[in-house]
């Protein structure tokens, strides 16, 4: 229970999710990346739309939905920002709202973030988020706030409020600072 409210303060002061905030949610509610979704919504009276799964077969409705909705801020596995970067539907259409683009689950291909980051406003917010799911979904996050080429490998950042973050070298030891 703590843990989630931790999470749910820290996701609302981090990325400002306020009465303002509409989501287009594309995770499951079985899939730990809901509790972002969920928890910071009814914490700061956001709007959270449930995107129909089937819109993500079609790139073009599923920013036409997300355009009616007026969705300002997304969650997605970066698998669902490929489907809409590889068929190039921000070609032909753009989030007109969209001003905050989070991603965890799985890793984000840089290629496809660059053609995002191409397509969207400058002020556009991108975040790569990171943890596993015994921790209420997130530990580490990075804001984009550089250039990265299409083969680089994205940092997963600094950690939470309400979490430690060691690395561990390959002699199973902590190691030091830098």
């Amino acid at each position: 229970h703590r843990s989630v409210i931790a999470y749910a303060n820290w996701v609302t002061e981090t990325f400002d999710i306020t009465e303002k905030t509409v989501f287009g949610n594309q995770t499951p509610f079985y899939f730990s990346m809901s509790v972002l979704d969920v928890f910071s919504t009814l914490k700061s009276g956001a709007t959270l739309h449930i995107i129909p799964s089937g819109l993500f077969s079609f790139p073009v409705k599923l920013i036409e939905y997300m355009n009616e909705k007026q969705v300002n801020t997304i969650y997605w596995v970066p698998s669902a920002l490929c489907i809409v970067a590889n068929f190039k539907a921000l070609d032909y259409i753009k989030p007109e709202h969209l001003k905050k683009i989070l991603f965890a689950g799985e890793v984000m291909p840089v290629k496809q973030l660059n053609e995002w980051i191409r397509q969207m406003p400058e002020d556009t917010l991108f975040a790569n988020l990171y943890g596993p799911t015994e921790i209420t979904d997130i530990c580490t996050y990075y804001v984009v706030n550089r250039s990265f080429d299409d083969s680089d490998v994205l940092p997963i950042g600094n950690a939470c409020n309400n979490c430690d973050v060691m690395i561990i070298t390959a002699d199973n030891k902590e190691a030091e600072a830098g």
